[in-house]
């Protein structure tokens, strides 16, 4: 039996690209670059916008806001820890939900800081408080469909000598998997174009 060969694109020096997906490429490139300058505003934005507020308050920054060569925040320090004393440093952040300074400190470890957040300012005196406050770090997201698939399977109706149990049991997981089913739908549709 003959088999079939498939033609080599690369013999000719370089594969052939047809124009279509070339001219894909290239839109999929532009709204990379379009997306990553915004993103590069937006955070220009926001460093200006803590360095305004600090000057409102009348806070002169050890070093202002600024962005670092990869487009990201990097916060107004505002006073360097003293050890002798237990102090951290403390830095100005832009909250975006809350639109105002929040105030992070870091704790130094391995040689690197670990900056995290501590409080809101409102005030001058939260940033004589926040030196005092070790920084929080972040908690991890929550993945809501992991922890609803898996109560699914802790509870299962079949495990329960009471009807009524199992019956609510059964409701509940399937109203779980049918929410769980919407959001994907969902999900799929605002993917499309």
């Amino acid at each position: 039996m003959k088999r079939m060969q498939m033609p080599d694109s690369t013999a000719t020096g370089s594969p052939t690209v047809p124009a279509w997906l070339a001219a894909a490429i290239e839109a999929d490139e532009h709204r990379k670059l379009s997306e990553k300058s915004s993103e590069i505003q937006r955070n220009r934005i926001f460093a200006d916008l803590i360095n305004r507020k600090l000057d409102m308050y009348g806070v002169e920054p050890l070093h202002p806001a600024h962005t670092d060569e990869r487009g990201h925040v990097v916060g107004a320090v505002l006073v360097m820890p003293d050890y002798d004393k237990g102090t951290y440093e403390v830095r100005a952040m832009w909250d975006e939900d809350s639109k105002q300074i929040e105030l992070h400190t870091s704790d130094w470890m391995d040689d690197r800081p670990q900056f995290g957040r501590v409080r809101l300012m409102n005030n001058l005196a939260d940033i004589a408080a926040a030196r005092h406050e070790a920084p929080k770090p972040p908690a991890p997201r929550r993945d809501f469909r992991f922890e609803a698939l898996r109560a699914i399977d802790d509870v299962r109706p079949d495990n329960i000598n009471d009807a009524a149990a199992e019956a609510i049991v059964t409701a509940i997981n399937g109203l779980t998997a049918a929410v769980l089913h919407q959001t994907e739908v969902i999900a799929r549709g605002n993917d499309r174009p």
